[in-house]
């Protein structure tokens, strides 16, 4: 969630950036195929990372879609301050899939990754062209965020922070097109984090509150 306050001539101008649609709730991740669906999807990239992986939670939330006969595609090479290789990786995977549609899991870094192939998919270039305020002229694909945990809110923002490895800094991509259609915050999902991560989101929460 954010908001952008400009100075006019006869007064100001609030803009608000948030999800279309919340999911807040025990097990609501169960919601995900229906909801993709709603919203155009049919055949997503879930962008996740391997410690997602290995705890379970992507085995969890690929059940679902199982279950619900739908076709997906799994990028789990995330790493933490996500990179522009990883953007570039998982966009020609989703290309390569003939993927419609973006499932994020995770905290952040699954987030933002997920969301720099939606800059790619849908506006073409590469993720370097973004950086910036506003720079997309073309809509995301269809984009669930599933969030594991309570920390950096990419689930619920604009923002898009991406490494560029070449410069060795963090690009800030700022859009309004990168806010997700659904976002789905399930505690269930957090309780497989270590206490720790919980712990450390939660001051990181708390901090940006302040």
């Amino acid at each position: 969630m954010s908001t952008d306050v400009k100075s006019m001539h006869m007064g100001q101008i609030t803009s608000f950036f948030i999800p279309n649609v919340t999911l807040v709730g025990e097990n609501c991740c169960s919601e995900i195929p229906r909801r993709l669906k709603s919203i155009g999807g049919k055949r997503p990239l879930i962008v996740t990372d391997k410690g997602i992986a290995a705890c379970g939670i992507l085995k969890h939330i690929t059940d679902i879609l199982d279950k619900a006969r739908m076709k997906y595609v799994v990028y789990d090479g995330t790493v933490p301050n996500p990179t522009d290789k990883n953007v570039a990786e998982a966009t020609e995977m989703y290309k390569e899939n003939k993927c419609d549609s973006l499932i994020t899991l995770g905290g952040g870094s699954s987030h933002d990754c997920g969301k720099g192939v939606g800059f790619v998919v849908s506006n073409g270039g590469t993720i370097h062209d973004y950086e910036g305020v506003d720079k997309s002229s073309k809509p995301f694909p269809p984009y669930v965020a599933v969030n594991t945990t309570a920390g950096t809110a990419s689930e619920m923002t604009r923002f898009c922070i991406i490494t560029d490895t070449s410069r060795k800094v963090k690009m800030a991509i700022v859009d309004w097109r990168c806010t997700p259609s659904v976002a789905i915050d399930d505690p269930v999902l957090m309780m497989h984090m270590p206490a720790s991560l919980t712990a450390a989101t939660g001051m990181d929460a708390l901090t940006h509150a302040i």
